[in-house]
């Protein structure tokens, strides 16, 4: 279902959009960090590490490679394309991380920023070795609820409808199928409670 034209397709296009994992980080980190930061400076500064190694220098980079015709989309829709702009991106998280270390960052932002990695990490074998395209869209967005739910408040558990709107959204724009979106929400609840599990959180 692709009708470019029709005001469902445009608004599932717009969800897709604002509800992208590279836009969901800045909130989700900079909340987190301030929360838990020592000091607001710390807590923003810590924010602006992760923004700019998990989001920034990714999303630069796969604009970089859309705009001389080496990927198809900056969603990098194409399953077959997304092996060298998924290793690029956990080298600047890794990168991030070690920075998040030297600046002594709080634990459950630690906790947190890991999870994203192996969240992005576990997509990557899936995508490579089982070579089936799982929704990154629907591991952001449920990494995001479940994150402000248990490190913040249970009433974020409200935002929980805003998963399924995305699953609509990427359904309908035929981006992925039922099965894939529903794949993205069961592995970023599995990387989020064993992560924070394994940080004694």
């Amino acid at each position: 279902m692709t009708t470019g034209n029709s005001p469902s397709y445009r608004f599932a296009y717009i969800v897709s959009f604002l509800l992208h994992p590279f836009v969901l980080i800045v909130p989700l980190f900079m909340i987190i960090s301030i929360r838990f930061a020592p000091t607001v400076y710390e807590g923003v500064l810590c924010g602006i590490v992760i923004i700019l190694g998990s989001a920034a220098a990714p999303f630069a980079f796969i604009r970089r490679g859309v705009s001389r015709g080496r990927w198809s989309d900056h969603d990098i829709s194409r399953r077959e394309q997304r092996l060298v702009p998924f290793l690029y991106t956990i080298g600047c998280m890794v990168c991030a991380f070690a920075f998040l270390l030297l600046l002594e960052a709080p634990l459950e932002l630690l906790a947190t920023f890991a999870g994203m990695v192996c969240a992005v990490a576990s997509a990557l074998l899936v995508t490579q070795l089982a070579r089936w395209k799982i929704s990154l869209h629907l591991i952001g967005v449920t990494g995001t609820v479940l994150t402000l739910a248990l490190l913040l408040t249970p009433l974020a558990y409200w935002l929980a409808p805003l998963i399924v709107l995305v699953g609509w959204a990427r359904w309908r724009v035929g981006a992925h199928t039922l099965s894939q979106a529903l794949a993205g929400v069961a592995l970023a609840a599995t990387v989020t409670f064993l992560v924070y599990q394994a940080f004694g959180l």
